[in-house]
């Protein structure tokens, strides 16, 4: 039986580091929070005269490693200030948990196999990672289903809110619903995923190793993440269609609902089909 290397000083710095990580994170995940609770009170109480001089206001950038300049309108900035900050919550929450949970190594790379960076890490059980889904569903439902019942029910906000307001706050609905949506359908397909890994592993011990082509099903299910990237997509188109109700925009709501099922269909197909690439869950891979 082989012995673990690691010293119990190394693992108690690896988890102090880790719970650094994870409470800064967590801050950053509220702060964006509270931004978009600002933003969007903010943007509904503001006069229509004011929100439009605000819109007319664009701010200088530059981009193509700077030898382009463009220009985002005041509003547009405002309203991806919680996106940044969320962005910069997971710069600390995703090594954060890989920190507290796993081991992160290197590697050499080739062209099916390997990234630069590799990580193992216990899996969540079924019951919390089932539990963690509940989370962005329940910013999907106070993001687009309660507004749009109240939109659709003319009795409150932002029912009655000026055509500028309007559309303003229904942008920040739309961009941080489908972000939720997004969210609660890549937890469940990766909850499917684990659920069928699991049980096909049980049946078959010899499913662990993978099975023909597996190279190709490892570079799309495992180093790429496409299961979950079609399924993100698709939670995205099929979460916002329902605003299209709101607006008695009765085909766009279909069109967007078959192209999100499409996605969301295409997501899980790969998915459940995760144990062909012969590696474990709990594991991956990225250059860095």
């Amino acid at each position: 039986m082989t012995q673990s290397t690691t010293t119990p000083e190394a693992t108690t710095g690896r988890n102090t580091r880790g719970l650094f990580l994870l409470s800064t994170g967590v801050v950053f995940a509220i702060a964006a929070v509270v931004m978009l609770f600002i933003t969007v009170v903010g943007i509904s109480t503001l006069q229509s005269d004011a929100l439009a001089r605000i819109n007319e206001q664009n701010l200088s950038y530059r981009a193509e490693f700077g030898f382009v300049e463009r220009e985002l309108s005041v509003l547009s900035a405002m309203t991806a200030v919680p996106a940044m900050l969320l962005i910069v919550a997971m710069c600390f929450l995703i090594p954060g948990y890989l920190r507290r949970r796993g081991v992160i190594a290197e590697r050499d790379t080739t062209f099916w196999r390997g990234g630069s960076h590799t990580a193992k890490y216990k899996p969540l059980p079924l019951g919390l990672h089932a539990a963690w889904a509940l989370l962005p569903l329940a910013a999907w439902v106070l993001l687009v289903v309660i507004p749009l019942r109240n939109l659709i029910g003319g009795t409150a906000w932002p029912a009655g809110l000026k055509d500028e307001n309007s559309s303003a706050v229904w942008m920040l609905l739309a961009a941080y619903g489908g972000l939720a949506a997004a969210l609660f359908a890549a937890i469940v397909v990766s909850l499917i995923k684990k659920v069928v890994y699991t049980a096909r592993v049980a049946r078959h011990p010899e499913a662990v190793d993978g099975s023909a082509g597996k190279g190709l099903w490892r570079w799309v299910t495992f180093r790429w993440r496409f299961d979950l990237w079609l399924a993100g997509l698709g939670g995205a188109f099929v979460g916002l269609c329902w605003i299209a109700l709101g607006f008695d925009d009765t085909p766009f709501f279909v069109t967007t609902l078959v192209i999100g099922l499409a996605l969301l269909a295409a997501g899980l197909l790969l998915a459940v089909n995760y144990w062909r690439a012969g590696e474990p869950l709990g594991a991956g891979e990225s250059y860095s």
